[in-house]
C-alpha cells in the first residue's frame, strides 16, 4: 500500500498542502484536550494511554474500568481498517478524493457530537472521536515529502530534534526547514489543546462546533482540487 500523501498528486499547493495539515494537528490538539478533559479522562487521538490505564485496572481488578478503554481502542482499529478499504472503494467510482470525503465526513460527525447532551455516555463520544482520529492519523501521514502525524506529537518531536541536529552538524539548510515545519505542526497542535481548553469551559460540548469551522477551508480547498482534476 502507497504511503498516504496528501498532495501526492500535486494537486493542490504545497501552501495549502502545509496549511491543511496544521488546522489538523489544531483539530487533534483539539480533541486531546476535549476527550482528557470532558470524556473522562480517555486519551483517543493515540491509544498508548489507554492500553496502559487498560493494563492498571485490569490487574486491579477494576474490570468495569478496564473495559471502559477497550471501547475507544477497538474503534481505533477499525478507524485504521476503513483507510484501508474505503479508499480503494472510492478510487473505483472516480469521484472525489477520499482525503476530501474524510475530512467532510470529520466535519460532520464532530458537529452531531457537539449537541449530544452531557448526561450522556463518555463512550458514545469518545468511541467516534478514537475512529475519526485513527483514520485522520493514517489519512494524512505525508505532506510535502516530509512524513507527519497530525493526531499526536511524539514522533513530530522526534523528528524535529533529528533533522535540526543533522542540519546543524552537515550544514544542511534542507534538515533545518524541515525541523521548522515539524516545530510548527507541534505548535498547531499545542494551539488547538490550548483553545480546546479554554472553550471547553466556556461552552462544553459546544466546542467542537470550533473544529467544524476551522476544517470548513480545508474541506473547501480539496473539494475545489477534485473538481478540477476531474475536469
Amino acid at each position: 500500500m502507497m504511503e498516504p500523501a496528501l498532495n501526492e498528486d500535486n494537486r493542490i499547493s504545497k501552501k495549502a498542502s502545509f496549511l491543511i495539515c496544521s488546522v489538523l494537528a489544531m483539530v487533534g490538539g483539539f480533541l486531546e484536550a476535549f476527550t482528557y478533559l470532558l470524556k473522562g479522562g480517555v486519551f483517543c487521538n493515540a491509544q498508548t494511554g489507554n492500553f496502559a490505564l487498560l493494563a492498571i485496572h485490569f490487574m486491579r481488578k477494576d474490570y468495569g474500568q478496564a473495559l471502559y478503554y477497550v471501547l475507544p481502542i477497538m474503534a481505533y482499529m477499525i478507524g485504521i481498517g476503513c483507510t484501508i478499504y474505503i479508499p480503494i472503494w472510492l478510487s473505483g467510482l472516480h469521484t472525489l478524493k477520499w482525503e476530501t470525503v474524510f475530512i467532510g465526513c470529520e466535519i460532520i460527525v464532530l458537529f452531531i457530537l457537539s449537541f449530544l447532551p452531557s448526561t450522556a455516555s463518555h463512550g458514545v463520544t469518545n468511541v467516534p472521536i478514537s475512529f475519526i482520529c485513527a483514520m485522520q492519523y493514517n489519512t494524512f501521514r505525508k505532506s510535502n515529502g516530509i512524513p507527519l502525524a497530525t493526531t499526536f506529537c511524539t514522533n513530530n518531536l522526534r523528528q524535529a530534534v533529528i533533522h535540526f541536529c543533522t542540519g546543524m552538524q552537515k550544514k544542511q539548510q534542507e534538515n533545518k526547514i524541515k525541523s521548522l515545519y515539524y516545530i510548527s505542526i507541534l505548535l498547531c497542535f499545542v494551539f488547538g489543546a490550548g483553545v480546546g481548553t479554554f472553550l471547553i469551559h466556556i461552552i462544553a460540548e459546544k466546542s467542537l462546533i470550533f473544529c467544524c469551522i476551522i476544517l470548513l477551508p480545508a474541506f473547501f480547498v480539496l473539494l475545489c482540487a477534485d473538481r478540477k482534476q476531474k475536469q
